[in-house]
């Protein structure tokens, strides 16, 4: 077992502190998300921007790119939900580097989404996955930067 000294403890207490909270704040991101699109309106997507910087960066590849509080708001309640009527994100196998204030996550994701067109859409599958920036804040870990990308399976 490795010999650690109390400032070395310390520092991997910490570290494994702020991975937790960053795992959580991942995990908050699918609930609020999916809240977008289950429950829209301003409730759902200021509980979402709510994760992020001031000046976050939600990219969403071809749903658009969203860049600072008001366009993160305004995105989440009168644009995005134009497009899906429900869904329900799966988020896992988190690569995360934490160092004291900054950290960065790479994940994989599986949503599952109702589109509202054409009527009568059953639910599809959306695969990708997320390479995030976080920032540590005076009220905790935020999101500086979330850019998704897309799996396309072989057929």
């Amino acid at each position: 077992m490795p010999d650690f000294d109390d400032d070395d403890q310390k520092q991997r207490l910490k570290r494994l502190a702020s991975r937790a909270a960053i795992e959580e704040l991942k995990a908050e991101y699918a609930r609020r998300a999916d809240a977008v699109f289950n429950r829209p309106g301003a409730a759902s997507a200021g509980g979402l921007a709510d994760l992020f910087t001031d000046d976050g960066v939600l990219d969403l590849g071809p749903f658009g790119r969203y860049e600072g509080r008001a366009a993160l708001v305004n995105a989440c309640e009168n644009i995005l939900p134009q497009a899906t009527k429900w869904s329900t994100h799966y988020i896992v196998s988190p690569i995360l580097e934490v160092g004291d204030h900054a950290a960065t996550g790479s994940w994989y994701f599986l949503i599952k989404s109702v589109p509202r067109s054409p009527p009568g859409s059953g639910v599809i599958e959306i695969l990708g996955g997320y390479a995030d920036k976080y920032v540590r804040t005076g009220s905790g870990w935020k999101i500086g930067e979330s850019i998704s990308s897309f799996f396309v399976p072989p057929t």
